[in-house]
């Protein structure tokens, strides 16, 4: 007998252009929804509480406390009721698997508690910090628009306008696993041993921001010198992942046999040390509408 559900959502993963680590300081990044990929909640009502949650199981709990203490709600809202959450999103790959995690409990926590809607971003954001330490509130801001975005922590989330269909990205399994917050702490300690360049390398990551917009919107009008900046974008960005020390022995042989396919360009997306490579294709492969 089919069980009729009382809240569900599906959320996306995302994945990143240019800007990750540089933004946590500040700087811009260019970040995607990534709908092949996604989480799906589902809570229906029931006497007792319970959780079904692959692969989050130990977490759910104490993110929905924490969404709770957050909003100022009182514990007993969730005394009952069965939370079912079921993600395809592979933890660990850059493409968000904790954002979209913290966006559906987030929402369900104000569904369940009548809060107001418009607190739902920063309480993603909020309960993100569990996983990241300090979270930038990119991958949420990604997924919550189901667009392509421009993301900076002063300024937030901004559509990128006049962007109406991309070149042909394609993304890859590494077949490696890095975590976010060792993947922060290695750049975080690079930095200290490299003062003199720390800041040098943040700018080159921004820059790469800029050049991948300016690349994206000279894609609708020129084919080709859209995919030229964008592969030059990709190309610094990628040089930053590897100068923090984000790639291994492996990651490199993987990036480089990619080029010798024919790839234009290809970087890491995410934190590093693992997860998906994001892999630019020529005109000939042809381009993704994304008004469809």
């Amino acid at each position: 007998m089919t069980r009729i559900s009382d809240f569900t959502i599906e959320v996306p993963a995302k994945w990143v252009l240019t800007g990750e680590h540089a933004v946590l300081r500040g700087k811009e990044a260019i970040a995607f929804p990534h709908p092949t990929f996604s989480l799906k909640l589902i809570y229906r009502k029931q006497k007792g509480f319970s959780i079904t949650a692959n692969p989050f199981q130990s977490v759910v709990r104490s993110l929905i406390g924490r969404a709770l203490e957050y909003l100022g709600q009182d514990s007993g809202a969730f005394d009952s009721g069965e939370v079912d959450i079921r993600s395809q999103i592979p933890i660990g790959a850059g493409l968000g698997s904790s954002a979209a995690l913290c966006t559906a409990i987030a929402r369900l926590v104000i569904w369940k508690t009548g809060t107001d809607e418009a607190s739902w971003i920063p309480l993603s954001t909020h309960l993100e910090d569990v996983f990241h330490g300090k979270s930038s509130g990119m991958d949420v801001h990604a997924i919550a628009h189901g667009r392509p975005i421009e993301f900076s922590m002063a300024r937030g989330a901004r559509p990128l306008e006049g962007v109406e269909r991309l070149p042909r990205f394609e993304l890859y399994d590494s077949g490696l696993r890095g975590q976010t917050l060792d993947c922060v702490e290695k750049v975080k300690h690079w930095r200290q041993i490299h003062p003199h360049l720390a800041d040098r390398f943040d700018q080159k990551m921004d820059e790469a921001t800029r050049l991948a917009k300016e690349g994206l919107l000279e894609f609708q009008k020129d084919v080709s010198r859209g995919e030229s900046r964008i592969a030059k974008a990709m190309q610094d960005a990628q040089n930053c992942f590897e100068t923090w020390g984000l790639l291994t022995p492996d990651l490199i042989g993987q990036k480089h046999e990619l080029l010798k396919q024919g790839a234009l360009a290809v970087k890491l997306t995410g934190a590093g040390l693992g997860g998906f490579w994001v892999a630019l294709w020529g005109a000939q492969s042809g381009a993704l509408d994304i008004r469809e």
